[in-house]
């Protein structure tokens, strides 16, 4: 990253003089960085430049604070010196006790992932309007996790660029979410609109065709949660504007939406392979939940399909009731994030069911929900619309309810209806419901075809 800056500086024509620091604390590439680093300076110097360089075989979160950051990177006067930063910063989660968490105890307290603080570090090194360019996972763009070091980072720093790698197999090994490349300017100026652009995997091509939008639009506020969403398309663009000019929160409606109960591990005793009477009740886990359907039993790999009803396991069990089942995770590349199927009350006899807590439940604060509520909720769940915002405000394999709490839903009276047609059409194939979807909601015209090609 620092050979690409020297890069740019190479061809110009008035002489310029870099100062880098760089981090690095890992022993097998310490000769290579140094090595890369001569070679910038050879270049630079014959073509009139100057280059001053630094490496550090240090930690970068311990060794920028305090006195040891005053003599390594400010100068006489304190005064920060940093116009830029460049970072890949590595990703593993930290405890609250750790070196580097307690180092940051004014960014965020608790638990965390190391490349938040890293990202924390850089925007305090800056000037006004010095600006970071950072290669992390998408995973701080959202979710409670990351609320309080989003509201830090971004009330110092604003959003310029953003640019997502789509599929995550083939951009970094072993990580779940999606990858970002995130250009943020140390406040001074002010920022309207950011710029989005896209790549599939990790080579990205010289020319971008990307678009810019509001800032206000990237940058969510209205919540006070700060979420970083990122549509890739003027048509995933389209996609926020429908799905928030509904009127209601997804809570404000009196739905609620719960992790389910049972974790296997804890609640061994209780677990069993056939259900046997009433004192048994089914145990649904993630691969029970199919789109539009509930399918139970199923025999896979000789895991439990019933749990025991007693009084020491009725806590980890729910009413028999109507719900709507989401499942929590995703396969890394599968097609969709959004799982829906529905759960009615007169199809089980038995009082209680036991839903793993790898899929969640939908149901009413306040009341049953009606069957046709039950269909259109599972309508809305599986459709292309809902699909793709959820894969606009969440780059991560996992559908938190906290993120399904706040999207905005129709009036209950519109999914009723939804689910009404449904039943009348009696066939759940994605086109047929993605039509009966957008014709309830009135969405059609170029938005509508675009929804009815990815449904297809």
């Amino acid at each position: 990253m620092a050979a690409a800056v020297c890069e740019q500086v190479l061809p110009l024509s008035s002489p310029r003089h870099i100062e880098i620091v760089l981090y690095e604390n890992d022993a097998t590439l310490l000769p290579l960085l140094e090595e890369n680093m001569q070679h910038c300076h050879a270049a630079l110097t014959a073509a009139g430049h100057e280059l001053c360089y630094t490496i550090h075989d240090a930690d970068f979160i311990l060794t920028t604070q305090g006195r040891q950051a005053q003599r390594l990177l400010f100068d006489d006067n304190g005064v920060e010196e940093f116009d830029a930063v460049i970072m890949n910063p590595p990703y593993f989660k930290i405890g609250a006790d750790s070196a580097q968490a307690l180092a940051m105890a004014n960014v965020f307290q608790g638990q965390t992932n190391i490349y938040m603080l890293f990202m924390a570090r850089a925007a305090e090194l800056l000037r006004p309007n010095g600006e970071l360019v950072a290669i992390t996972p998408r995973s701080f763009c959202n979710g409670l996790y990351f609320r309080n070091f989003r509201r830090w980072f971004f009330s110092r720093m604003a959003v310029r660029h953003v640019h997502l790698f789509e599929c995550r197999r083939s951009t970094f090994d072993n990580v779940l979410q999606e990858s970002v490349i995130t250009h943020t300017q140390r406040l001074g100026v002010t920022v309207d609109s950011t710029m989005i652009t896209t790549s599939r995997g990790r080579d990205i091509p010289p020319e971008l065709n990307g678009f810019t939008l509001q800032t206000a639009k990237i940058l969510d506020d209205t919540s006070g949660d700060m979420v970083l969403r990122i549509p890739a398309t003027a048509e995933e663009s389209a996609i926020l504007d429908a799905v928030e000019s509904w009127p209601d929160r997804f809570a404000e409606l009196g739905l609620r939406i719960s992790t389910g109960p049972v974790v296997l591990f804890r609640v061994e005793a209780f677990l069993l392979s056939t259900v046997d009477g009433n004192e048994t009740a089914p145990l649904i886990g993630p691969h029970n939940v199919r789109a539009f359907e509930t399918v139970w039993p199923v025999e896979k790999r000789g895991k439990p399909t019933a749990f025991r009803v007693c009084p020491a396991s009725v806590r980890h069990l729910v009413p028999t009731r109507n719900y709507v089942l989401l499942r929590r995770f995703s396969a890394k590349e599968e097609r969709r994030r959004l799982t829906a199927s529905w759960f009615l009350q007169p199809e089980e006899t038995r009082h209680y069911l036991a839903l793993e807590n790898h899929i969640n439940y939908v149901y009413h604060a306040e009341r049953e929900l009606t069957d046709n509520e039950v269909f259109g909720l599972t309508a809305l769940f599986n459709s292309a619309l809902l699909d793709r915002y959820f894969r606009i405000i969440s780059g991560n394999t996992q559908v938190n309810a906290t993120e399904i709490r706040s999207i905005r839903f129709p009036h209950l009276g519109q999914v009723a209806a939804i689910g009404g047609r449904l039943k009348e059409l009696g066939d759940y194939q994605p086109a047929k419901v993605e039509r009966v979807v957008l014709e309830a909601l009135g969405i059609n015209g170029r938005l509508g075809a675009y929804l009815m090609e990815v449904a297809l």
